[in-house]
């Protein structure tokens, strides 16, 4: 037989030093601190997801623009091809001009050319919104003569992006719509 536990002192339930229920100042600051620290290690977290969003839809942006450079190549047989104008001097507002508007009828808008990385121009054109003569780009295209074969034939970028905005170079679109780094274009081939 088991010797039983008999509690002899009853409860003090209105005792003067009784807490009463709630958080005292000292456990409201541990969780404060729990709940900061946990912040802490959200925040580049967070950042590291902003910039891998960016760049997967610069890449995005990038095959978008493949698709229509593709369309393009199969509707006139030719890459297209800068006009020779002789003495017009070409600014980047004229040559990313020639760009959108040749490649928005095969579904290339002029925001397809932006990388959301690339921060001075999206400034710039929020800020020249106004203006419908303003036109900006962060990939450059690669010139080709008007051979239909030339855009693939030499295994070249057919877009190669403005700046390192990723890190390990810019991008660079290749003619089978794959997007390489510039560090290293042309992973193991």
């Amino acid at each position: 037989m088991s010797p039983t536990v008999v509690n002899i002192l009853p409860p003090i339930p209105n005792h003067p030093f009784r807490q009463q229920a709630g958080l005292t100042l000292v456990e409201l600051l541990v969780v404060v601190g729990v709940i900061l620290l946990l912040l802490s290690l959200l925040f580049p977290i967070s950042d590291t997801f902003k910039k891998r969003a960016e760049k997967a839809t610069c890449i995005s942006h990038m095959r978008a623009l493949h698709s229509s450079f593709a369309a393009h190549l199969t509707d006139k047989g030719h890459w297209p091809q800068l006009p020779d104008d002789g003495e017009k001097k070409w600014t980047e507002a004229l040559f990313f001009k020639f760009w959108i508007t040749t490649l928005e009828p095969y579904g290339a808008s002029a925001d397809t050319w932006l990388c959301p990385s690339d921060k001075v121009l999206l400034q710039m054109k929020r800020s020249e919104l106004g203006k419908k003569d303003q036109y900006f780009g962060t990939y450059i295209p690669t010139p080709f003569d008007k051979n239909p074969s030339s855009p693939i034939r030499w295994n070249q970028p057919w877009l190669l992006e403005r700046g390192n905005f990723h890190g390990k170079g810019g991008h660079m679109l290749m003619p089978d719509g794959s997007v390489h780094d510039s560090m290293n274009p042309f992973h193991g081939r």
